[in-house]
């Protein structure tokens, strides 16, 4: 690779640890700074000196995915937008996949992966390609056929009282209601941002505030909630 690599790895295993510094070192990036930490946030980030031509990574090995974890990433990619990461767990909710990706996170992979899988997946974060582990697409596939039982639950707001989109339309502040158009448009947390000027941190915090004012569970069924309460026209 063309450029410097400053690795940062959050790796409880020590074998797992030894076994993954090893790989970088021989597989990928002989002259990587490697530095270990124990927890996010990092001790010494705001410490270094940014420099382009510096590729800024984190390995984030965590077993079971949480609230907390979400939101000490969000804190970091709010520090650094290039700054790469990539995920190893076990156990995510596929909602968390999605988010993860819009805030800027480069890849979510299985602790099982092979080593020869880990290094092609580690080289496409690097070089500013995402990746997700087969297992978890499997999981994308298998919950999109699951929400199609919900249609008939989506066919009952359709058929509801007006004077609910009347309510709707009041508990929305300014603010949130153009957050939701640029997501009816298709922007992510990253673009929201950026048009915006506001931090990833507030347009997420934003994001979750609409969701549960309107009363429903994803991006998906909160577009349809605003195209159906005329707060987005297509």
């Amino acid at each position: 690779m063309s450029g410097k690599l400053h690795v940062y790895t959050i790796i409880n295993n020590p074998i797992f640890l030894e076994g993954i510094e090893n790989l970088i070192k021989t597989k990928i990036a002989p002259s990587a700074i490697i530095n270990h930490q124990d927890s996010l946030p990092l001790s010494n980030y705001t410490e270094l000196k940014k420099n382009d031509k510096t590729t800024e990574l984190l390995i984030y090995d965590v077993t079971k995915f949480s609230n907390k974890d979400f939101n000490q990433i969000l804190q970091l990619m709010s520090l650094n937008a290039h700054f790469k990461v990539l995920i190893i767990t076990s156990n995510i909710n596929i909602s968390d996949v999605k988010l993860l990706f819009e805030i800027g996170v480069m890849g979510i992979i299985n602790n099982n992966v092979q080593p020869d899988q880990f290094v092609e997946n580690l080289t496409k974060v690097i070089n500013g390609k995402k990746v997700l582990s087969r297992e978890y697409w499997d999981l994308i596939v298998d919950y999109f056929f699951h929400s199609v039982e919900n249609l008939s639950l989506i066919n009952e707001k359709k058929t509801s009282d007006n004077n609910n989109d009347v309510l709707l339309l009041a508990e929305l502040t300014s603010r949130e209601k153009e957050i939701l158009g640029y997501i009816c448009d298709g922007k992510s947390t990253r673009e929201i941002s950026e048009d915006l000027f506001l931090s990833l941190h507030t347009v997420e915090t934003h994001r979750r505030k609409i969701l549960h004012k309107m009363g429903v569970k994803n991006t998906a069924a909160m577009v349809k909630m605003a195209i159906k309460c005329n707060l987005y026209a297509l």
